[in-house]
Order: structure tokens, then C-alpha cells, then sequence
């Protein structure tokens, strides 16, 4: 848990996929392992509507992993010593019947916490609870009324602003960070959001470029928003913070969060010492975000096996040898593990990168 006063937060350190190098040296080798991080999407109810939420059409199932299912879960993280736990989308976490009560009982374990939240349902009741996580990221859409209701669908922005001052009143301990999808209805005014965040307090704000998991087909920016966002991006450079923001990096990789790569040639290290895994809210168990709901990469689900039981199964090592097929031929894409793959090839070739500790992958 967190016991002392965090420095200066830079954002560079946070993105670096180096933190991948630190968990290879201590796990490389070894079976039974447990995941390393873990992130929970355990309901599919949320209070907006996000026009570009990657999980609209799947939300409309109206799921929630149930409570026996959960306490258990929390059981299995605490006695497996997870190193982090995200609670994050699918839904909103903190519609959880009794959020409140898994995250008091992690608290008091080995296993670090983060909350990634659309932050309209703090309540002043457990607040105080989120100054044990090690981070808590809000969704920052917009600077103007008109475009935060466009995208959420309501007009919640002052409340959202409230509550951001509020956190940053209370977590003094803990990274408040602020994630912003960039879609068509707020690409114009990333100058703006990116103000607002540093009038706030945030300690970061990183943007991602819509990606249309869903393939609904109106949700990704076109080839001429795409020209405009990095030319405003290219005008607003010489005054962005770079240890604050991610958006000189976004420019970069072509107006594009995750940088593809061709044809790999290696295994998904990531998986081989178990670097994380995705609970969706049917219950689900996933390796790598990009295939949840696909039958073929799930290993298993709460609704009929605990965690402990699925995960290092024969159905989990099956999932693993398909993923390598899927990472070595180049078709991996929109995934994390892509750049702690790339590090971790390099290291095992060359020696390159610098290892440090992080709990969450």
C-alpha cells in the first residue's frame, strides 16, 4: 500500500514497457504462476453512454459478474498475491453492489490497487478507502458542456470537475491521472482538455485515439480529422509537458496509441510469465483485451470455476501456444503486450533496458 508522499509523476516512466523487463527476471522459467496484474470488468451497467465506448453493443447484455462470484474472486487475488488489480471498464466499477467492501478487503492485503472510473459516482461514503490505490484515473472527455454531452450523454461536466477537485483534495498519496479518448466530437479541442487537467491537479493525461473494437464502423477518426488533430498537436508541441501529457508520442506513432509492428517472429512473452489477465462481466477469463467475448481465447469462467482453478489450466496453456501462433505471424493488434513483447525480445537478444518494479501490466 502506499506509505509515503508520491513525487513529481512522469508520465514517460508510467508508459515505459520496460516495466515488463523487472517481472521476466524475476518469473522467466517458473510454472504456477500467478497473474501478475489482473484488471476487472466485472459489470456491464454504466451510468453514460459514451459515443465511443469500445463496449456499447456488448454492454447492451446487461451483465454483472454475481456476488458470490466476486467474493470469491477477491478471496483468490488476496491468497494468489496479485500484484495489482485494476478495476476498470466494461462498465463503471463503482456500480458494483458492495465496491465499496472488495476494495476495503484488498486494502488490507499484499495485492496494490487502481480504480479507472468516469468519477460521477464517488461517493464521500468509501473515498477515503481510495487513498490505499496506487492510482485512480478519471475519464476527462472534454472541456466544453456541449461536447462532454455529446460523447457521455449527459451534462455532467461541472459534477465531474467537483469531484476531480475533491480527489485531488483527499488522495495526496496517490496519482490522480485522467484518461481522454480522442473521438469526433472533441478531437478540436485537445488543447483545451489538456489545460483544464493541469488546472485541476491532475498528475497526468493520457489521450487514446478511438478504436473501434466493436468494427460499428462511426467510431474512429477519418483520414482528415486524423490530418487536423496532428496538426494541432504539431502547433501545440512546443508548450506540452511530456512528462505530463502522451500527446507528442501519439504524433509520432502516426496519430495512433499503440505502435504495430510487422511480423514478430517470437512468442508472446507476456503471456509466458503470466502478465496479466481481463475478467469481463459474463464472467469470462481473457489473456489480452482485443479478444474478449471471442470464444476461442477464453480459458475459462467464474460462473463455473473459480480464478485459482482456471488460471494455469490445460485450457490456459492451449490459449497461450494460439496467442504465440497469433503474436509470431504479426496479426497481434491493439494490445499492450505488443510493446512489453518487443522490449523483452530485445532484452533476451541484447541486454537492452533498464528494469524497474511497477505492479501493473
Amino acid at each position: 500500500m502506499n506509505t509515503t508522499c508520491k513525487n513529481r509523476v512522469d508520465l514517460k516512466e508510467l508508459l515505459n514497457p520496460e516495466k515488463a523487463i523487472w517481472p521476466y527476471r524475476e518469473r522467466k522459467g517458473k510454472s504456477s504462476l500467478a497473474p501478475f496484474s489482473l484488471e476487472l470488468h466485472l459489470t456491464s451497467f454504466c451510468n453514460y453512454n459514451c459515443y465511443h465506448c469500445s463496449y456499447q453493443n456488448r454492454r447492451s447484455s446487461r451483465l454483472v459478474v454475481n456476488e458470490s462470484s466476486i467474493k470469491a474472486l477477491v478471496d483468490d487475488i488476496i491468497d494468489m498475491e496479485i500484484n495489482g488489480v485494476y478495476w476498470s471498464g466494461g462498465g463503471e466499477p463503482t456500480t458494483i453492489n458492495g465496491f465499496h467492501t472488495y476494495i476495503e478487503k484488498i486494502s488490507n492485503s499484499k495485492t496494490e490497487q487502481a480504480l479507472i472510473t468516469n468519477g460521477l459516482l464517488i461517493h464521500d461514503q468509501w473515498i477515503s478507502l481510495l487513498k490505499s490505490f496506487n492510482y485512480v484515473a478519471i475519464s476527462f472527455q472534454a472541456s466544453r458542456n456541449d461536447t462532454y454531452k455529446k460523447i457521455t450523454g449527459y451534462n455532467f461536466r461541472e459534477k465531474l470537475y467537483s469531484n476531480i477537485r475533491k480527489l485531488r483534495d483527499i488522495l495526496t498519496k496517490t496519482t490522480l491521472g485522467a484518461r481522454c479518448v480522442i473521438n469526433k466530437h472533441n478531437y478540436k479541442e485537445i488543447d483545451l482538455i489538456y489545460n483544464d487537467a493541469k488546472k485541476l491537479g491532475i498528475d497526468y493525461l493520457i489521450f487514446i485515439p478511438a478504436v473501434d473494437y466493436e468494427k460499428r464502423g462511426d467510431v474512429e477518426l477519418n483520414t482528415e480529422e486524423r490530418n487536423y488533430l496532428r496538426d494541432k498537436i504539431e502547433d501545440i508541441m512546443p508548450s506540452l509537458d511530456d512528462s505530463f501529457t502522451n500527446l507528442g508520442r501519439i504524433m509520432n506513432q502516426g496519430v495512433s496509441y499503440y505502435k504495430n509492428d510487422e511480423k514478430s517472429g517470437f512468442p508472446c512473452y507476456a503471456n509466458e510469465i503470466r502478465a496479466t489477465a481481463f475478467i469481463n462481466y459474463d464472467g469470462g477469463v481473457w489473456l489480452c483485451q482485443p479478444h474478449i467475448g471471442s470464444s476461442k481465447y477464453c480459458i475459462g469462467n467464474l460462473n463455473k470455476h473459480r480464478f485459482v482453478e482456471i488460471w494455469n489450466s490445460e485450457r490456459h496453456r492451449e490459449v497461450i501456444e494460439s496467442l504465440d501462433v497469433e503474436h509470431k505471424s504479426g496479426n497481434c493488434r491493439n494490445c499492450r503486450s505488443i510493446s512489453y513483447n518487443r522490449v523483452l525480445h530485445n532484452y533476451i537478444l541484447n541486454g537492452d533496458g533498464t528494469s524497474f518494479y511497477d505492479p501493473f501490466l
